[in-house]
């Protein structure tokens, strides 16, 4: 039985492979990876601007510019971007090309061809993402209390897998986004930047729904204590009470939304029709 079963798994090895070489190979070639690495470049030349303007002596303190700018842009803005960049098109491109007809009529398991798009979209965000919080950490030591020292080197790859952490989160469901409706970008923008930032201010249960809730679980634990969020506006009466969860929890957590997103995604592609003509496909 086990030699029965190596040919099958060895067999959708090749085919994720296969559409992660094909799917990363398209995202290189893509104008907007070169404009997505143009944007993640800007954080880097916030701290160096910093520490030109700045008097030595009251010179922003380097670690929390970091902490600041990592938790508040790079998590909360750019990662979310980046995925509804990439992400999104993943498979809605292929449904407006028309190529997509074609790919489920190879005789490959689609979720093979999910898995693979995925990775690859992982790959290449973090390609873009790593590398700016590496220059923007080397860009923050200039303003001080902060080193290539063994302590801030533990501290930006903390950093360095939580934003993975996050790609991979906001990657699959901006995925999922692409296969299921006609407009990913913009339904999206209005669940990530606008639902997502009302439910983790909303009293009650509602943020245990969210990405970011679990990727704030993650954040490295600081001797500067965050800013506690408080409901605001038309909020203000109400305060908002955490219902805060364990580390090994919300690892769990995020491996549920992986695998929801990411199976909503092939169960999209075996049920929805692509021609007049059902595609032939596993």
């Amino acid at each position: 039985m086990t030699e029965s079963m190596a040919p099958k798994r060895s067999g959708y090895g090749r085919y994720v492979r296969t559409f992660y070489v094909h799917a990363l190979i398209i995202m290189a070639r893509r104008q907007r990876a070169i404009l997505a690495g143009a944007l993640a470049l800007f954080p880097v030349v916030i701290p160096l601007a910093m520490a030109v303007v700045s008097d030595s002596k009251f010179a922003e303190n380097g670690s929390q510019v970091l902490v600041r700018m990592t938790e508040m842009l790079y998590l909360k803005a750019i990662a979310p971007l980046l995925a509804l960049f990439f992400a999104c098109m993943l498979i809605g491109e292929e449904v407006e090309t028309q190529t997509m007809p074609y790919l489920l009529s190879r005789p490959a398991p689609r979720s093979a061809m999910v898995l693979g798009k995925f990775l690859a979209f992982v790959m290449v965000s973090s390609c873009i993402l790593v590398p700016s919080l590496c220059l923007t950490y080397a860009a923050c030591t200039l303003l001080g209390n902060l080193a290539f020292d063994a302590s801030g080197l533990k501290l930006l790859a903390h950093y360095i897998g939580v934003l993975i952490a996050a790609l991979g989160g906001y990657g699959a469901f901006c995925m999922m986004l692409g296969a299921l409706t006609k407009r990913p970008m913009i339904v999206g923008i209005a669940l990530i930047f606008g639902w997502q930032r009302l439910a983790l201010y909303s009293p009650g249960l509602v943020d245990f729904f969210t990405i970011e809730k679990y990727i704030n679980i993650l954040l490295p634990k600081l001797a500067t204590e965050r800013a506690k969020p408080v409901v605001q506006a038309a909020l203000a009466e109400f305060h908002k009470k955490e219902l805060l969860i364990a580390l090994p929890q919300a690892i769990f957590a995020l491996i549920v939304i992986y695998v929801l997103m990411l199976g909503l995604t092939t169960l999209v592609l075996r049920v929805r029709e692509y021609t007049a003509a059902r595609a032939v496909g596993n």
